[in-house]
């Protein structure tokens, strides 16, 4: 019990002394103190994206072990993934034409942005995706029972991302 006791007041002698911390302004001695809040939108070629659900696969890099082998020293960086987003889905063809357009072998390369926006909504970073192609667009599925929303997906290749602060 007095484990217990003095464990709390460790605690709480802690918090006191987080909280009398100096608060860092954002952009103080170079750190950015910032932090995206869950809204996110999404530009292609600097158009914007309306009813954009999710974003998934923004990991970038993966990395590969050897075979057999889970030594951090044997592990190598691997290839990019796909950037896969999903929209709410509206009769606009915009996905599937530019999918369509790969398929006959034209060349179609565009730029994707990812938007973080803050609680307030302001833009606090972006990542940016260079030369980017559709490899997969799947259209919503038919089922009459699903009561949820219809979503289109597309999944796109890229050859190099970076990351920029606002």
């Amino acid at each position: 019990m007095k484990q217990i006791a003095a464990l709390l007041c460790a605690v709480a002698l802690c918090g006191s002394a987080f909280a009398q911390a100096p608060a860092y302004k954002d952009r103080e001695a170079g750190v950015n103190r910032t932090r995206p809040g869950n809204t996110t939108s999404v530009e292609i070629n600097g158009v914007f994206v309306a009813g954009v659900i999710t974003i998934t696969n923004l990991n970038t890099l993966l990395e590969e072990a050897r075979q057999g082998q889970t030594h951090p020293e044997n592990h190598q960086p691997g290839g990019m993934t796909a950037l896969i987003i999903t929209r709410k889905w509206t009769n606009a063809r915009d996905w599937y034409q530019w999918r369509m357009t790969v398929l006959d072998g034209k060349t179609d390369r565009r730029s994707v942005s990812v938007i973080y926006h803050d609680g307030s909504g302001v833009e606090v970073g972006r990542l940016n995706f260079y030369n980017c192609w559709p490899i997969k667009h799947t259209l919503p599925s038919t089922n009459a029972k699903n009561s949820g929303y219809a979503g289109e997906t597309i999944e796109l290749e890229y050859e190099r991302f970076e990351w920029k602060d606002k």
